[in-house]
């Protein structure tokens, strides 16, 4: 990485983020469920809501094509969403949370697709004197046959990903196919005169989400390397931080990386030993840090390969992303609770905090009280405790509160009252194993704390990671 490196650290400091922005929550929804929703709509504004249903093969028709319409609108936003548009990404609160949306709606798109395929055969099969079997084969022009290849495609790729248990890498791979996938499914959506030559501003529409769809896929898996915003790193070295874990520390070679505590970023290293595959890291070390840290895990192949990278090996380094402690700086009464490498995030937020001149002297500091609870199985597994005892000594108002599986079992709603008090007006964050999230999630809420005062960062990507 070398002249051309040089070139993309200049557009990359030039086009460097912001952090402090606001975070949408309520229009998400919409970003999701409108666009698959619009056809419907616009069928039931035209007049072809008279006729559809006038025999039991038109009825099964115009289901069917409606559920392809739908199916289709929902692919397209699906591409959209995976194309990890920093905008976008904000307008769902965090990454977490729009791949959460990205899930299910995939889950939607497959259901719809097969409910198109399933009622458009029972329409076939329905009509006088047609043949299911003719419908599945190539037609001139390739109108209906595109959908066939396309539905093909869309199987094909779901059953490997599901059943292959493939690794990341491959996994990645494999699912920028989508784009190509949803392309030949464009030939035949447009192509196909059906509900589209009877409702008006459908065609339109359409055309406005497949180019929406393109232009998300060319953005991420296309040309991804030139569009997508990168900030550039060399590895200034690996820090081993118990038997499986180790802190990452990286130089920038421009300006320093702008992000907030509690985000992280995904980042490529150049070097034989890992693969060129982004991977996602949280951030451990405080805004406005010189160096940028990020905390490994050995979990995979590619985290375990990460020892064999020398210092001096240049990352691409892609984000921030997330919103797992925005604005959090300004609650006052805050619940920290960290499972295992959960506690990533946190060391953030804790190095982020202000720091005491000496005993006692807390003048101009805000008044804030945090527990932080460090989850793990053992009490050796504490990787980070004695930093973080060092930490709060300084930081007025943090209390670290170790909590080790082998000697008090599993934390429980009840054991954080008794330790922390009652936690009327606390704001209260999660971060590890969703079983952990979840659990403590249902109990919290089961003692009056308001969903909308517990915050958790639940970062899943696909494919096995062993």
């Amino acid at each position: 990485m070398t002249d051309q490196s040089t070139a993309e650290r200049s557009g990359a400091s030039a086009r460097r983020s912001l952090v402090g922005r606001q975070v949408l929550h309520g229009p998400a929804w919409f970003a999701v469920l409108g666009p698959p929703l619009v056809p419907v709509l616009l069928w039931l504004r035209s007049d072809a809501v008279a006729v559809a249903f006038a025999t039991p093969a038109g009825a099964l028709r115009s289901a069917a094509l409606l559920a392809g319409l739908c199916g289709f609108s929902a692919f397209a936003t699906n591409l959209v969403l995976s194309a990890r548009v920093p905008a976008i990404e904000r307008l769902f609160g965090g990454l977490d949370r729009m791949y959460r949306w990205h899930r299910r709606l995939a889950a939607a798109v497959a259901t719809l697709l097969v409910a198109h395929v399933v009622l458009m055969l029972g329409s076939q099969a329905a009509t006088p004197g047609t043949s299911v079997a003719g419908l599945l084969l190539p037609d001139d022009g390739w109108r209906v046959f595109a959908g066939v290849v396309a539905f093909a495609g869309f199987v094909a790729i779901l059953t490997v990903t599901l059943v292959g248990r493939l690794r990341h890498e491959p996994f990645l791979r494999v699912h920028r196919v989508f784009g190509l996938v949803f392309a030949v499914g464009a030939v035949h959506a447009f192509r196909v005169q059906g509900l589209g030559s009877q409702i008006p501003f459908l065609d339109g529409y359409l055309a406005v989400v497949t180019v929406a769809a393109i232009a998300g896929w060319v953005y991420r898996s296309g040309l991804g390397r030139t569009l997508v915003r990168r900030d550039f790193y060399r590895v200034a070295a690996l820090r081993p931080r118990g038997t499986s874990i180790a802190e990452l520390e990286l130089e920038p070679a421009d300006a320093p990386l702008v992000f907030e505590a509690g985000q992280h970023v995904f980042i490529g290293i150049n070097h034989p030993a890992v693969g060129r595959e982004l991977h996602p890291f949280s951030i451990t070390s405080a805004p406005g840090e010189p160096m940028l840290r990020l905390a490994v895990k050995a979990v995979g192949d590619y985290t375990r390969a990460l020892p064999g990278v020398e210092p001096g090996a240049w990352v691409r380094v892609e984000g921030p992303y997330g919103g797992f402690w925005h604005r959090g700086d300004r609650e006052g009464r805050q619940v920290w609770i960290a499972g295992g490498i959960g506690i990533t995030p946190f060391l953030s937020m804790v190095r982020s905090l202000p720091v005491a001149r000496a005993p006692g002297d807390e003048e101009g500091i805000p008044s804030r009280a945090i527990d932080l609870y460090y989850l793990t199985d053992r009490v050796a597994a504490a990787v980070f405790l004695d930093e973080l005892l060092d930490l709060a000594a300084q930081r007025p108002g943090l209390r670290i509160i170790p909590h080790a599986d082998e000697e008090h079992g599993f934390l429980t709603a009840d054991g954080i009252v008794k330790t922390s008090g009652e936690l009327d007006g606390a704001a209260v964050y999660l971060c590890g194993p969703k079983p952990m999230t979840d659990a403590l999630t249902g109990q919290l809420v089961g003692l009056g704390v308001p969903r909308n005062r517990i915050h958790f960062e639940e970062f899943r990507l696909g494919g096995r990671l062993r």
